[in-house]
């Protein structure tokens, strides 16, 4: 099988040394040319519900969960290295490919090859899987900088926590601004820090600023880092307020990505935040990227 698009692997694929063992053990070249980024599946989680023979365990599959984020790793393919994959998936017996947006810590979208577990092969809601396979994925998750929260939990039948729970704020809704009123009702006030993120500042000359993916290293965006009490609740209404209106759609005025923040002395978090999804050609750069000390514009 042969494909242009990148491979979003949230499994053991993202173990290199297990992989490669497979490989070996198969006759195929590892099929991996080098990583892209670590990236998220929007709206999306980990679960534990098929039986693979090969592991004699139950193996990941994925479920929608609205306001999480699965955890994996945007990987190029070499020429031909999807047959490794597809092999090792049992696809399409087993596993079927599909198109997913997956999100960077830059504020960008990529699209990208994903596989979930076709119908008939789901053996309930919640098997767990065996001790040495979720060792191979902790190992992985731990190998590219995450943490097994997720897993730990639904390898236990347990609902996993928010991955991102922290939302970065540039605008209307950071404290004092007049819509802050609807973020305070879905975080936690005392969490709020001063943060930056990488990214560019416009003023849309309707009272609100525009945040886009940075254009050059070191260009960054003044705001409030909080955390939030539920992503689902907060995001039912913010993406209303935000017009967001799904994943691939081009109608959204704003989107909700992922950006790396990092508060005053702190450590740099995964952070949900809303970039702007129209041109930016007409409007006016904030070029101190800090929409509270802006020039105000004739």
């Amino acid at each position: 099988m042969d494909r242009e698009s990148l491979y979003f692997a949230y499994s053991t694929d993202i173990n290199a040394l297990d992989l490669q063992k497979w490989c070996d053990k198969n006759g195929f070249d590892y099929p991996i040319a080098r990583k892209v980024a670590n990236a998220y599946l929007p709206d999306t989680e980990l679960i534990f519900n098929y039986r693979e023979r090969e592991r004699k365990g139950r193996v990941t599959n994925i479920r929608r969960r609205f306001g999480q984020a699965l955890p994996g790793v945007l990987f190029e393919v070499k020429p031909g290295g999807w047959k490794a994959i597809e092999a090792k998936k049992l696809a399409p017996r087993c596993y079927k490919p599909f198109q997913a947006i997956v999100l960077t810590e830059d504020g960008r979208e990529h699209e990208a090859t994903a596989y979930y577990v076709i119908a008939d092969r789901i053996a309930g809601t919640f098997h767990p899987p065996r001790v040495d396979y979720a060792a191979i994925l902790r190992e992985g998750l731990l190998s590219h900088g995450f943490d097994d929260g997720m897993l730990t939990a639904v390898a236990a039948g347990r609902e996993a926590p928010w991955y991102i729970d922290h939302i970065f704020v540039y605008g209307t809704l950071m404290k004092g601004y007049a819509r802050h009123h609807l973020l305070e009702a879905w975080a936690h006030p005392m969490t709020r820090r001063e943060a930056r993120a990488p990214g560019g500042l416009f003023d849309s000359r309707k009272g609100n600023p525009c945040l886009v993916p940075a254009k050059k290293e070191g260009q960054i965006v003044r705001g409030e880092l909080y955390r939030l009490r539920d992503n689902r609740q907060a995001f039912e209404m913010l993406d209303i307020v935000e017009d967001f209106r799904g994943y691939g759609s081009p109608r959204s005025e704003f989107r909700r990505a992922i950006v790396g923040a990092e508060a005053a002395a702190g450590k740099r978090v995964p952070a949900w935040a809303y970039f702007y999804n129209r041109p930016t050609a007409k409007l006016d750069a904030v070029e101190s990227g800090d929409w509270k000390n802006r020039p105000f514009l004739a």
